[in-house]
């Protein structure tokens, strides 16, 4: 079964606008990132929207919503399977959630570094200032 797109699911869920989803689609074709930080990086969205709208299509992977005919009487079937199914979800889950929280942590990382870079250009900018005004003076 085919997944629906996060942006679809976000849509349908009203956590974006179309205009925010083109802007985003547009971002994501230029850059190559995934729609979900595209969206929370611009502040369309949440960490929270996206994981609802991952949980979502995981859901949507498993079955269809509308009822399916009635099967035949089987025999007694397993109450396993329906937990089964339940814990493969929630681990596929867990693993988004874990790989979208390493990522998170690469990006924090990498933006400490150019705050502490922009730090040391602006303590550098007020020295040279602070010299051109002792010459000034």
């Amino acid at each position: 079964m085919r997944r629906r797109p996060i942006g679809q699911i976000l849509l349908d869920q009203q956590a974006i606008s179309e205009a925010n989803l083109e802007a985003a689609l547009q971002e994501q074709e230029r850059t190559g990132r995934r729609l979900g930080e595209i969206l929370i990086e611009s502040g369309h969205t949440s960490w929270l929207a996206i994981a609802r709208a991952m949980a979502e299509q995981v859901l949507d992977i498993e079955g269809p919503k509308a009822e399916p005919e009635p099967p035949p009487r089987p025999p007694a079937p397993s109450p396993f399977v329906d937990t089964e199914l339940k814990l493969h979800s929630v681990e596929a889950m867990l693993r988004e959630r874990q790989r979208a929280f390493v990522e998170l942590v690469g990006t924090a990382e990498t933006l400490r570094s150019k705050v502490a870079w922009l730090e040391d250009q602006l303590e550098e900018r007020n020295k040279e200032l602070a010299r051109l005004r002792l010459r000034i003076a």
